[in-house]
């Protein structure tokens, strides 16, 4: 197939598909009501210390036992 013909078979499939979706109603607000909001905390199993210090250690910062991340940078 040529790369012209390839072009203009995607833009049909995609105006087709386009097409289909222009019936379809969507809904302009959306609330998501949980009725339970936290985990019931089971005990957990034992930590092994040399998989947390290397994981860590991966980290560019850390405070104790947490990887320290600037929430949202990304946006900026």
């Amino acid at each position: 197939m040529n790369e012209t013909k390839i072009k203009k078979e995607a833009k049909e499939i995609m105006d087709n598909f386009m097409n289909a979706l222009s019936d379809i109603d969507i809904e302009e607000e959306f609330v998501l009501e949980r009725k339970n909001t936290t985990r019931n905390e089971k005990k957990g199993k034992k930590v092994d210390e040399n998989f947390k210090q290397k994981f860590l250690s991966n980290a560019p910062k850390i405070k104790g036992d947490a990887i320290l991340a600037n929430k949202g940078t990304w946006v900026k």
